[in-house]
């Protein structure tokens, strides 16, 4: 009784503070000789996603004064950004910066793809805009984020959005469903269904739907699995890209341009490199910021917090370039130790992409379609190739005990998901052109980020450990072979397509075959790199608690998806807004009050 009052009451206050203040529309643009003649209340490191999203909730109240330093440039509302197809945004990603070898793909090196742009990923990612199953954040919440749950998070997705349902007659006929009780309405990012299908989709889904990959019976977002129809971080009636610079804004105008009607308490500078955290003790008291121009060295004070928002990469980058991480690593490179945590930088996650091209009878597209079959472990084999997954004891890569403690932690979640039919392993989408994407997203495998000298200008040490659990491979061969089934069914066959690379004429039950063909021509992410600043008991490997404020020091939290512990079934990009609209809650005020109110129940 105790547990369904508190969750009722906790759900009453979410919602109302889910409701509260308008979004932030404005922020002004200023330059390093204003900043310097500014103490902030808030700075906020990295001008993505997250970034974005704490920054406009922060300065709603005008007395509270916020600066993001941003590394990147405004992108000029291209139409390769803008326009879904014509998706390019190569010109605003990270240059240059590769992963380390991978052990177990023969050693080779990937390139990481990162936003280096106002709006980060938000700006350059594919526009997908879904939340994941409701059991992957309540995992979040098991590994030690109280309040964390799909039931703590739902009032955040729906604040986020603004979200249009599609005209009921092309719906039906395109298969398209919805739960209207888990979207927002009056949200800064405006999410919608494409208005048009190719033609050659409805041989996927009908392929799928032969196999029992079926839609579900109720609104696809009330399962984790199942085929359904991708929902876009789009505009609409333009048709454009709707993202953390454009917010709630109709058109191609952002609210950054709008200086005329510029907040005084938001700032940003952009195309500056922030090199470290400046600390009294273990209070944090300003940064230290690069001009990507100039390289002058610059700094700048803060009263209340450092919001670390650079990404899952470049976040604990800085954060072992302050102080903060493992002492070993620190003192090989001669830094300061403020803080010993060993799990700074550890736990990287991300989702595995395998490319499977063909050749087609049919002249057919080279952009994504709309549809996905989200597969759970037991939906995406035969029973024959289920009984050859095996899941032997987890091989963890670091040293550090409390990061193994995290990591078999979250492998008793990861089996418990791996058994469940409410969330997915792996997806097949077919782009509807000469290439169908396998996606492994639930990895059992653990990577990490170290930095490799004293310059944040300098590329971090990024391993993915991609596919070093042997049982992330044998579930990328099952989901393959389930591709393959999908494509012999006489729908799919209607097409003509002939496989080709990585695997083509290898038998399927060629499993050693395919097992090297898969390592070959495996990428070790989808730009969804995530975790390494785990929310999770600092005795399991965790960097930051529920409040997200980083262990041993006073000031410094985390508003990116380099906080979550584990990754979650889909795309990260609706989680990130989410996450950041959610941060700011005061849970003490809340049990202060629920006790209080209480009495002696």
């Amino acid at each position: 009784m105790f547990g369904r009052t508190l969750r009722a009451l906790l759900s009453l206050y979410f919602s109302a503070a889910a409701n509260a203040h308008p979004a932030a529309k404005y922020a002004r643009v200023v330059d390093s000789t204003t900043v310097s003649k500014t103490k902030y209340d808030f700075i906020v490191v990295g001008g993505g996603t997250g970034g974005l999203t704490v920054a406009d909730r922060l300065t709603e109240d005008p007395n509270t004064s916020v600066l993001v330093i941003e590394y990147g440039p405004f992108d000029q509302g291209e139409e390769d950004i803008l326009v879904p197809g014509l998706y390019n945004p190569g010109k605003y990603l990270w240059p240059n910066i590769f992963s380390t070898s991978q052990r177990a793909l023969n050693n080779a090196s990937s390139f990481v793809p990162m936003g280096a742009v106002v709006g980060g990923g938000s700006t350059v990612n594919a526009m997908m805009f879904r939340a994941a199953a409701a059991i992957d954040y309540d995992h979040w919440e098991r590994l030690g984020g109280w309040g964390w749950g799909w039931g703590g998070m739902l009032p955040y997705f729906k604040k986020s959005e603004t979200f249009t349902p599609p005209d009921p007659e092309f719906a039906k006929k395109h298969n398209i469903s919805w739960d209207a009780s888990i979207h927002g309405y009056d949200g800064p990012i405006y999410a919608s269904f494409s208005g048009y299908d190719y033609p050659s989709s409805k041989n996927f889904w009908d392929a799928a739907v032969s196999l029992k990959i079926s839609q579900p019976e109720g609104p696809q977002e009330e399962t984790g699995s199942g085929l359904c129809v991708l929902l876009r971080a789009m505009h609409p009636e333009t048709k454009s890209r709707s993202y953390s610079r454009i917010g709630h804004f109709v058109g191609y105008v952002s609210y950054f341009d709008r200086v005329a009607k510029a907040r005084s308490n938001y700032h940003i500078i952009t195309e500056h490199a922030v090199s470290k955290i400046l600390f009294d003790k273990r209070k944090a008291v300003g940064v230290e910021y690069i001009s990507r121009e100039t390289a002058e060295v610059l700094r700048t004070k803060v009263k209340k917090e450092v919001i670390m928002a650079a990404g899952s990469i470049h976040s604990p980058q800085i954060l072992q370039l302050s102080g903060i991480g493992p002492k070993a690593l620190l003192e090989s490179l001669k830094i300061e130790t403020i803080v010993d945590i060993p799990g700074v930088g550890q736990n990287l996650q991300d989702h595995l992409d395998l490319k499977i091209n063909y050749t087609c009878a049919y002249t057919l597209l080279r952009t994504r379609g709309n549809n996905i079959a989200l597969l759970p472990l037991k939906n995406s084999t035969t029973l024959s190739t289920y009984d050859t997954i095996t899941l032997p004891p987890f091989p963890p890569q670091s040293t550090y005990p409390s990061v193994i403690q995290g990591y078999d932690a979250q492998r008793q979640l990861l089996l418990d998901s791996y058994a469940s039919y409410q969330t997915s392993v792996g997806s097949i989408s077919w782009d509807t052109g000469p290439q169908t994407t396998v996606y492994m997203v639930k990895p059992l495998s653990r990577g990490s980020v170290s930095i490799n000298s004293t310059s944040v200008l300098d590329k971090p040490l990024i391993d993915f450990g991609a596919v070093t659990d042997p049982t992330d491979l044998d579930v990328l061969l099952a989901l393959s072979r389930r591709n393959r089934e999908i494509t012999a069914t006489p729908p799919m066959q209607a097409l003509g397509p002939v496989e080709g690379a990585p695997a083509g004429g290898i038998a399927d039950d060629d499993a050693d075959g395919l097992r090297e063909a898969i390592r070959a021509s495996l990428a070790p992410t989808n730009a969804h790199m995530c975790c390494t600043l785990a929310m999770m008991e600092r005795e399991m490997g965790g960097v930051v608690d529920g409040d997200l404020k980083v262990y041993g020091v006073e000031g410094v939290s985390v508003a990116d998806a380099s906080w979550w512990p584990v990754i979650p079934a889909g795309a990260p990009h609706a989680s990130i807004y989410t996450a950041g609209e959610r941060e700011y809650l005061n849970w003490n005020s809340v049990l202060t009050w629920f006790i209080l109110s209480c009495g002696p129940c």
